[in-house]
């Protein structure tokens, strides 16, 4: 375990970085279309934030802010479109809504997907606003940047399950150690 994580630690960092100006600069035209998403879990620990055990305790009638990073290297003329994800027992509509920045309900692209749009592919952090609705005191339901829904679990071993969005134009991958981030209703 600790070596799979050193190696997507190295990953990141040469993302980040770029390290490795041959591997990740535009002259690797199999890698310059190539996008990251993940949560931005700054100040939460290496251990909780290594193993996607991030939580965010919200009171009902409280708004949790939580932050997403795009990681991109360079600017294009079009844009690129990620999306994030609810999954769990709880009911979006009924115990928690996605709203805005000024609270507003943000609409689905369908059930529990939804849509961020990074224009012109400059990296960035976006914010999700997650509103609880009802008390469900230690009720927990989670926001993630893979799709639940896939037939494929996410592992670093295999950067295919990785994939988060892919086009003609470009492909966006997930992290596997912060693609899901768990909501804690509290009293």
């Amino acid at each position: 375990m600790n070596r799979i994580l050193s190696i997507i630690m190295a990953l990141v960092c040469c993302t980040l970085a770029s390290c490795d100006k041959e591997e990740w600069s535009n002259n690797n035209s199999e890698m310059e279309n190539v996008f990251y998403v993940g949560f931005e879990n700054w100040g939460k620990t290496t251990a909780e934030f290594n193993k996607n055990a991030v939580v965010y305790s919200v009171k009902s009638g409280d708004t949790a802010t939580i932050p997403i990073q795009f990681w991109s290297e360079q600017y294009r003329t079009w844009n690129v479109e990620t999306f994030f994800y609810t999954a769990g027992t709880l009911v979006n509509g009924t115990d928690y809504q996605i709203v805005d920045d000024k609270g507003n309900v943000v609409t689905p692209v369908s059930p529990g997907k939804y849509s961020m749009i990074w224009n012109n592919a400059v990296k960035g952090v976006k914010n999700v606003y997650v509103k609880i609705l009802k008390s469900n005191a230690n009720k927990t339901f989670l926001l993630q940047t893979f799709d639940p829904a896939a037939s494929t679990p996410i592992s670093p071993q295999d950067v295919t399950t990785t994939i988060h969005n892919k086009t003609n134009d470009y492909e966006v991958r997930a992290f596997s150690t912060n693609y899901k981030v768990t909501i804690k209703v509290t009293n």
